[in-house]
This record gives C-alpha cells, sequence and structure tokens, in this order.
C-alpha cells in the first residue's frame, strides 16, 4: 500500500506540459531548484550551483528579472521579495532586452551587453547587465535568441506579418538538433534556452491566429524533447548546453557546464506563464481593429461614391428638364 501511495505521489509531480505528448517537465522541482537559488543576504538568486565564478555571481539582469515572475508563475513566496529588492534597488532591473519576455516594449535595435558590478554582499558579487548603447550589434538576425526577441516585439506592436518574417529566419537556423546561430558556430555547443524561446515564440503566434507556425511542430516537440532531457532529476534545474553526438543530444555536465537560473527562468516562463499569449493576443487584436477600420473606411468610401453619383444623374436630369421647358 505505501509503495503505491509512493508511486502516486512521484507521478503527480512530474507535470506533462499541457499540449505536448511524450516528455514530462517535473514543476515542482523547476521551483525547488530556483528557491534554493535564493540568497537571503542579498534577497536576489544566484546564477549557477557548482561553476565558478558563476555559483558566487547574482545577476540583477538577466537571471534576477526573469526569476521574480516565474517564481511568481510556480506560486513561491519569495517572488514578491525579489521582486521587491528589484524595484527598490535596481529601478525593477530591466535592461532593454529581455524586457519584452515580460510584455515590455525594447529598442529597435540590439546593444553589446555589458556586465557591470554593482555590489557585494556575503562573498557573492552582484552583477547588473546593460546595454552599450554605442555598440550596435548589426548582425542581430544571425542569433536565434535576438531574433525572438525581435519577433516578439514586432507582435506587441501588433506586426504579425513582420514577426511571421522572423520565425521563418529562425527555422531555418535549426538542423535537427538545435539553433545552429553565429554562437553554436563559435562556441561549438547548443543553448537549451534558445529551445524554451523557440516554444515561447511558437505560443505567442498561435495566440495571434498565426497559420504558419503549423508546419514546424516538429521543432516545437523537438525543443521540447532537449529542454525535458536537460532538467536534473535531483535539483530540478536546467542545464545551459549540450551536443550532438553521433546523433544523439548530450546534455553538458561539469567542467563549467551547470544549471542556471536564467535558463530555468525561461523555460518556466515558456511553458507555465500566459506572457506569451499576452503578447501574441496584441497582435490579433491589432490586425482585428485594422480590419474594422478598412472596412469602415471602405465602406464609407462606397457611400461616398454612391452619393456622388445620385448627385451627377440628378444634375443630368435636371439639365435635360431644362432643356424641354
Amino acid at each position: 500500500m505505501r509503495l503505491i501511495v509512493l508511486i502516486a505521489i512521484i507521478i503527480a509531480t512530474l507535470v506533462v506540459v499541457p499540449g505536448y505528448s511524450g516528455y514530462s517537465i517535473d514543476k515542482d522541482m523547476l521551483r525547488y531548484f530556483l528557491e534554493e537559488q535564493f540568497v537571503p543576504e542579498a534577497g536576489l538568486l544566484r546564477a549557477a550551483t557548482t561553476a565558478y565564478p558563476e555559483n558566487i555571481t547574482i545577476y540583477v539582469a538577466n537571471d534576477n528579472v526573469l526569476a521574480a515572475r516565474a517564481l511568481a508563475v510556480l506560486n513561491s513566496s519569495l517572488a514578491s521579495k525579489v521582486l521587491t529588492v528589484l524595484n527598490n534597488k535596481y529601478d525593477g532591473g530591466w535592461n532593454g532586452k529581455i524586457d519584452i519576455l515580460l510584455g515590455r516594449d525594447i529598442p529597435d535595435k540590439f546593444y553589446k551587453p555589458e556586465n557591470v558590478v554593482v555590489g557585494e554582499v556575503d562573498g557573492y558579487i552582484i552583477v547588473y547587465e546593460k546595454m552599450n548603447t554605442s555598440v550596435i550589434i548589426n548582425n542581430w538576425y544571425e542569433y536565434a535568441d535576438l531574433l525572438v526577441y525581435h519577433a516578439l516585439d514586432r507582435l506587441l506592436w501588433g506586426s504579425r506579418a513582420e514577426a511571421e518574417k522572423a520565425f521563418f529566419n529562425l527555422t531555418r537556423m535549426w538542423d535537427g538538433y538545435g539553433f545552429r546561430d553565429n554562437f553554436v558556430k563559435e562556441h561549438g555547443v547548443y543553448q537549451v534556452y534558445k529551445c524554451a524561446l523557440f516554444i515561447y515564440l511558437y505560443k505567442a503566434l498561435e495566440a495571434a491566429s498565426s497559420e504558419v507556425i503549423r508546419d514546424y511542430r516538429y521543432i516545437h516537440d523537438k525543443c521540447l524533447e532537449i529542454i525535458s532531457k536537460a532538467q536534473d532529476p535531483v535539483c530540478g534545474g536546467i542545464y545551459t548546453s549540450y551536443k550532438v553526438v553521433d546523433g544523439k543530444v548530450v546534455i553538458l555536465k561539469g567542467a563549467g557546464h551547470d544549471m542556471n537560473t536564467e535558463t530555468t527562468s525561461i523555460v518556466v516562463l515558456a511553458l507555465y506563464s500566459n506572457y506569451p499569449e499576452v503578447i501574441g493576443e496584441r497582435a490579433r487584436s491589432t490586425e482585428s481593429n485594422t480590419m474594422i477600420y478598412s472596412f469602415e473606411h471602405s465602406t464609407l468610401l462606397l457611400l461616398g461614391l454612391l452619393s456622388l453619383s445620385c448627385l451627377v444623374l440628378l444634375i443630368i436630369y435636371l439639365r435635360k428638364s431644362h432643356k424641354r421647358h
């Protein structure tokens, strides 16, 4: 009897992501991992568990800005504590890039990120990733993550067509195992969080009533499979990198490869939050308003032409009547 109960508990903790089949993510363990990263003295989460120096580094952005919302999605009481610190000490922690994942507008251009040390507490270094606006990333379209951020920003502004164009460019990077962008070409490893970003964008476009995504469900499902493999069964966090060996995805662990707060938070936001739907619905509502405006404009134009035609006919009739008399 006890064995049956134990098995039931284990099954209950494995949450199959709604709408997906074949893969499960332990949602409770995602929360466990993020809560374990919390550093009470700083009121923020550290970046990693064992990889140095990430395990003694606390990033305001991207990590904690994303983690605060991820914790809220997972119903953790730590969410409000992290948000309070971000708002009181770091003006929210925004950096003009990952903000879009939380429905905030970002600049049309991408800039080189720079890490600025803003404090130290109890042996932890607090770093704020900010954008150097004097250095523009002109080849942003060669990076999968920046393509996603651009697409989401276009959706936020109501342009589904531009978002779909970026989505197509993203799918061209897919090589069957991951997004082979400039980072992969330079470093030789794939990044798990870009799989989560693809799912995020997929859901946003779905909410925008886009039909182009239908042909790319296989990428969506493969991304979910990779994320599932990347979750640590003991600590619950998501490992950041992987390679392909003999046609198989191999999650990299140790030797500088670790689970981290940023990747885990993006996974939570992509799979369990309503942020993608909120952004996508902005584009759908804008498109609907545009159609209504177009219909009203066309109707008024037609009425105007009919009125003009009637006036012309009336003038012709009056002239003919005048000549008869």
